[in-house]
């Protein structure tokens, strides 16, 4: 769809309903559309590769924003609707309770043995429940250091194999509840704004 048709949908159906209908369904821009942007390859494939990893299902993966749609969804953004572009990065949700609980339990661990920074920096995270692991970061742990050390592996494996030669983030949930309050949200901040002068502009 181009820009006008997404805006429009947006303004039109409510932010769940949207979430619901077109934001987790199986049609992804970066894998249909055929353009120097594209990937290689289908998205099946692409989310059973993320889901073996992390040893949870394909249907537990889900690429969202500028991937999803070719535009941004990000309502803090100074450009609405930005285009998807060769500068863009891919935006993955997985949901996995067990990695989820796996990790936060790690980042309590290390809060409470003195690495008190994690709290800083992941305590917004948690709030909304998903963590994104920084690699970035030196963790004093020893599954934190190898955790960011598979999804450094995955992110290589899906720029050969999908021909993906961007930065991939990652953002791990417990259940898909939570994926959805997240985005539902997001979407209603983005239909407010488009409702308003600067979607005039669109």
């Amino acid at each position: 769809m181009d820009k006008q048709e997404l805006k429009e949908l947006i303004k039109q159906k409510t932010p769940l309903e949207f979430c619901r209908r077109y934001l987790f369904d199986q049609n992804v821009y970066l894998f249909d559309q055929k353009s120097e942007n594209s990937a290689k390859g289908n998205y099946h494939d692409f989310k059973c590769e993320i889901g073996n990893a992390l040893n949870t299902s394909p249907n537990n993966v889900a690429i969202i924003g500028s991937g999803k749609f070719g535009f941004s969804m990000n309502p803090s953004k100074k450009e609405l609707l930005k285009e998807f572009n060769h500068g863009s990065d891919l935006d993955v949700v997985i949901v996995c309770p067990e990695k989820f609980e796996e990790i936060w339990t790690n980042l309590r661990k290390l809060y409470y043995t003195n690495q008190t920074n994690v709290k800083e920096i992941h305590a917004g995270d948690v709030f909304s429940k998903y963590l994104v692991v920084n690699h970035k970061m030196d963790y004093r742990s020893t599954y934190m250091r190898d955790t960011i050390g598979l999804l450094q592996e995955l992110k290589k494996t899906i720029n050969g194999m999908f021909r993906i030669k961007r930065v991939v983030n990652y953002r791990i949930y417990s259940n898909w509840s939570d994926v959805e309050d997240y985005h539902e949200h997001g979407i209603s901040v983005l239909q407010g704004l488009l409702n308003g002068s600067r979607g005039d502009k669109i």
